[in-house]
């Protein structure tokens, strides 16, 4: 828990598939724990939107039969990141490395979390989906953007590490150099998503792809998750300086 916003499926080999909406595991019908988190109109993150979300990871957590947290948007965005309103009246220097600390919460989540990419997902919304376990993006609609190079700005110390991590170099010069806006299908071709489809099947989709996460022993998941990400929680949780990556005689 961040200390500033305090103010089963059964084991083994089967694993579950979707069919109408359901969870089908041999002969029998289970319905699994879901948790979701929507982010309500821009998806704007200041200290109550931030709030909300730390809540729904921190209630996922403790439900041990949760097999897993959803996230989606609402109308056309997922996310479109910070508050930039916010920053600029509390000039609030600490809280994009406060956002980031709750997304290490994600990082070594024991169940997995699936972004329903449901419309634009810009900056700190992309770093969410980049967290994410699963990303799943209706094919219609809405946008993954890093748009620091046409914003004149450059990645934070701990947003870099995770972008860099979760990324392949393809990706990184596509969406990170060139500021590109990926469709759908330009993000499946970069692998930054796992699959596409249309907003009534979205979340469908999300379960189907998850699916092979879902229900595993939740002590060892947190654990390999944890190890995997490493280096991007290490740095996060750390007290390394949060400030913008400048090359030497740009400063």
């Amino acid at each position: 828990m961040v200390d500033r916003l305090a103010q089963s499926l059964p084991q083994g080999d089967v694993h579950p598939v979707v069919s109408e909406g359901r969870y089908f595991i041999q002969e029998s019908l289970f319905m699994p724990a879901i948790h979701r988190h929507q982010f309500l109109g821009e998806g704007r993150f200041n200290p109550e939107t931030l709030g909300q979300f730390d809540e729904a990871i921190s209630n996922a957590i403790a439900d041990e039969e949760c097999q897993v947290l959803l996230l989606s948007g609402e109308g056309k965005n997922f996310s479109q990141g910070l508050d930039l309103d916010y920053l600029m009246a509390s000039g609030d220097k600490e809280f994009t490395e406060l956002c980031m600390r709750v997304l290490a919460r994600v990082l070594d989540a024991p169940f997995p979390v699936v972004s329903l990419v449901t419309g634009h997902a810009f900056g700190l919304g992309a770093m969410i989906v980049l967290a994410s376990d699963y990303r799943v993006m209706r094919d219609d609609r809405g946008f993954f953007c890093l748009p620091e190079v046409d914003l004149n700005m450059t990645l934070t110390v701990r947003m870099n590490e995770l972008v860099c991590s979760k990324l392949s170099p393809n990706a990184i010069r596509a969406a990170l150099l060139t500021g590109e806006r990926l469709t759908a299908d330009r993000a499946l071709e970069l692998e930054v998503v796992d699959a596409i489809g249309g907003l009534d099947k979205l979340e469908e989709l999300g379960l189907d792809v998850a699916g092979p996460m879902m229900g595993k022993n939740r002590r060892s998941l947190a654990g390999l998750k944890r190890g995997f990400n490493q280096p991007i929680i290490e740095l996060i949780e750390s007290d390394e300086p949060d400030g913008p990556i400048t090359a030497p005689g740009f400063a």
